[in-house]
């Protein structure tokens, strides 16, 4: 059995989200613990700005148990006790149908944005590093790789530069008549920060500044986008001259709060965009009258705007999806008859072998390699027949009383 267990933006606020947002530090401690736990068999936990799910894989007698052990798990995390209305829980195909839609861009706030596969992939990757994923989640995940790409390919999804960054930028937009003129600062050098740059220089911005705590990174970005860079530690000196502000770090404090602003004039007014969860600024600064906060949650007019453009697109994306559910449904079903074929080729083996041995009493060593070649022959012939006619009798081993009688009657042949 296959489950998820999650929450997003559109079943939790910001500031619920971003209590449970995990570094990979924090998703691999927590993997390690829940993994020690007989419900489940393998784990592997997507965590962004806008989602964190675990997904995993259990036996069918522990499916109630799992699903309340992921729960216990993160209100021991977060001391939090009233979570689950917040979250949503899916099981086998409806688990399969949501990580598909989640890697296509149906499921996120920008609807075909591409941010969604690289951190897929890394959730993978790092559930594969240190040992959480096996072989039905790594099946699972390469084959929503798979779906995330030919949604993109085969349909206009994907089309435009659609990001929670873009909205920012668009945003910003929205604000000033003319961004070209204005001061911005761009805290975080990471994939979210590096399409916020992007984006800003498309509106033909130049004067931007590019802070981050790793230097080098800053130094990067800020070189391929003509910008400048500003030591982190200098970041009250950038705040104070900017008029767009742009926040993207991993952070579980505030970085941006008032102390920040001692050297601001009141009648200079500032826009801060918040991209990270948790949140980088104190929320507190939306009191004041010179300074204008919005946090991802609040990129929403930008979000309808492109949920209009999406509409014609989407059913032909859930057509390929449906496509491959299937196919991947058709791969789980049939793994379910891998013990009974093993047992079935090892039973028409035994027979073989026994009845070669008593062959080898009564004929010459060339008699006995002839036929041996041909026993092996038609050993290889039924076995391929029961597989198949298996196959058809149990519907790929979705009719579970038809896998369980062919596996009693071939263990009861053992005996």
């Amino acid at each position: 059995m296959i489950g998820v267990v999650g929450l997003s933006h559109k079943s939790a606020p910001v500031n619920i989200r971003e209590k449970f947002a995990f570094n990979k530090e924090e998703y691999t401690d927590l993997s390690k613990i829940i993994l020690k736990n007989l419900h489940f068999d393998e784990l592997v936990i997507i965590s962004t700005c806008n989602r964190t799910e675990f997904y995993f894989s259990a036996q069918e007698k522990y499916y109630t148990g799992a699903f309340g052990s992921v729960f216990n798990y993160l209100k021991t995390k977060v001391q939090e006790d009233s979570i689950e209305s917040y979250f949503y829980q899916f099981k086998t195909i409806d688990a399969v149908n949501h990580l598909f839609r989640v890697i296509s861009g149906l499921e996120s706030m920008i609807i075909g944005e591409y941010q969604i596969v690289a951190q897929v992939k890394d959730a993978i990757n790092h559930a594969e590093d240190i040992g959480s994923a096996g072989k039905i989640l790594k099946r699972l995940f390469y084959k929503a790789l798979e779906t995330g790409k030919q949604v993109r390919t085969r349909t206009g999804l994907s089309n435009g530069a659609f990001s929670v960054s873009y909205a920012a930028v668009e945003k910003c937009s929205s604000i000033f008549e003319q961004l070209t003129d204005k001061k911005i600062l761009l805290i975080g050098a990471g994939e979210t920060g590096e399409l916020a740059i992007k984006n800003l220089y498309k509106k033909a911005c130049r004067n931007i500044v590019v802070s981050n705590r790793t230097i080098s990174k800053a130094e990067k970005l800020a070189k391929r986008y003509e910008g400048t860079v500003l030591d982190f530690r200098k970041l009250k000196e950038g705040i104070n001259n900017a008029d767009i502000i742009v926040s993207s770090v991993s952070s579980k404090e505030p970085i941006i709060d008032l102390g920040m602003f001692s050297l601001f004039s009141t009648s200079k007014q500032t826009v801060l965009i918040d991209l990270g969860v948790p949140r980088n600024i104190d929320q507190k600064l939306n009191e004041f009258d010179f300074i204008t906060l919005y946090n991802v949650d609040d990129l929403q007019e930008v979000v309808n705007q492109n949920m209009e453009k999406k509409k014609i697109y989407i059913n032909e994306a859930e057509s390929i999806i449906d496509e491959k559910q299937n196919e991947f449904s058709n791969w789980l079903s049939t793994k379910k008859l891998s013990p009974v074929i093993q047992t079935m080729i090892s039973e028409v083996n035994e027979i073989n072998h026994t009845e070669l041995e008593v062959f080898r009493k009564f004929h010459s060593k060339g008699e006995y390699e002839t036929i041996e070649k041909y026993g092996k022959h038609i050993t290889e012939k039924i076995v391929n027949s029961l597989i198949k006619n298996l196959k058809a009798i149990s519907d790929n081993g979705r009719k579970a009383e038809c896998v369980k009688i062919i596996n009693d009657l071939f263990s009861f042949s053992n005996e």
